[in-house]
């Protein structure tokens, strides 16, 4: 993978997230000539922007960096009411040097990680509870979608940084404990009613009832069916 996929923001609003693609997100990322780009892991950060801060200026920031840092800063940026910013498809100036973490080795942090920057000021503000079940159920599909790796690959910029970043500021081992149960919800197979061949029987008769024919005959027929339905039990879609 050099890219993040084209359909990023289909996969991540199937899963109930509130996305907003950011313009140019497709092409945006460093220079080749800078490394790779090829996740196995998601990276948590936190902006260090103040809540004064206007989210414009702040995607304004992650798009093009900083006199000292060049953008884009991360992939995805995360906003306090829980929407998610699509930054960039490509390598981003977010995690530098990393040592080993996780199950994730020591190397290039920009090529290892997709970095999520999410909006908090890092010095003591409080995480709203919509962004940070936003920021577990992120790193959970991005984490069985994109990186297809275990939630032991989640880490945060603090567990990998070799030169002592903080972020983020709430308790990694903790929200891997979120993540690992939300990749759980997202992976266990979805379940269905079953209701057997009557259902069948039924759903067959209705659809001729609204065909040309015996129309009234049909109808009755259908619901002789339904009539006949036993209790549902509980049985897995797959």
């Amino acid at each position: 993978m050099s890219r993040l996929p084209d359909n990023l923001p289909q996969i991540l609003r199937s899963y109930g997230l509130k996305v907003v693609v950011v313009p140019g997100w497709k092409t945006r990322g460093r220079p080749a000539s800078t490394g790779g780009f090829g996740p196995v892991g998601v990276l948590c950060h936190h902006t260090a922007t103040t809540i004064k801060t206007l989210v414009a200026a702040v995607i304004r920031l992650l798009i093009i960096g900083r006199s000292d840092l060049p953008g884009p800063l991360c992939q995805l940026a995360l906003g306090r009411d829980g929407t998610v910013y699509v930054i960039a498809a490509g390598r981003a100036n977010h995690a530098g040097t990393a040592k080993a973490s996780g199950t994730v080795a020591a190397g290039d942090g920009n090529e290892l990680y997709i970095g999520i920057e999410a909006f908090n000021d890092g010095v003591g503000e409080k995480w709203p509870v919509v962004q940070y079940q936003a920021y577990v159920l992120l790193a959970a599909v991005l984490s069985v979608e994109i990186t297809k790796n275990s939630v032991n690959t989640v880490r945060g910029h603090k567990e990998t940084s070799v030169t002592g970043k903080i972020d983020p500021t709430f308790d990694m081992d903790e929200f891997r404990s979120h993540v690992g149960v939300k990749m759980g919800e997202i992976t266990r197979p979805q379940y269905r009613d079953s209701r057997g061949k009557y259902v069948d029987h039924a759903l067959r008769d209705l659809r001729k009832a609204t065909g040309k024919g015996d129309r009234a005959k049909n109808i009755q027929a259908a619901i002789a069916a339904l009539k006949l339905i036993k209790p549902a039990t509980r049985t897995e879609e797959h």
